[in-house]
């Protein structure tokens, strides 16, 4: 019976990842440390945002160097 209890339990806050600081459930930035956070958790912590900039650019670098390698070493 707890169990159910706790699944149907809703959240009015949650904690930030990098700072532990408690934030109101709809927030998308922390107030305290100033970085984005993502969708609650089932424990009620903040889920970390998922940087895509940096994913962006790591492909981007990758196609780079690649692309150098065949520069430098494989073309005729």
């Amino acid at each position: 019976m707890d169990d159910d209890m706790e699944k149907n339990q809703t959240y009015s806050a949650k904690k930030c990842p990098e700072c532990m600081a408690h934030i109101p459930a709809d927030a998308v930035v922390c107030p305290s440390c100033k970085r984005r956070i993502g969708k609650r958790s089932d424990t009620g912590m903040a889920k970390k945002a998922i940087d895509w900039k940096s994913y962006i650019m790591l492909i981007i670098s990758w196609a780079a160097f690649a692309f150098y390698m065949w520069w430098a070493f494989f073309r005729k």
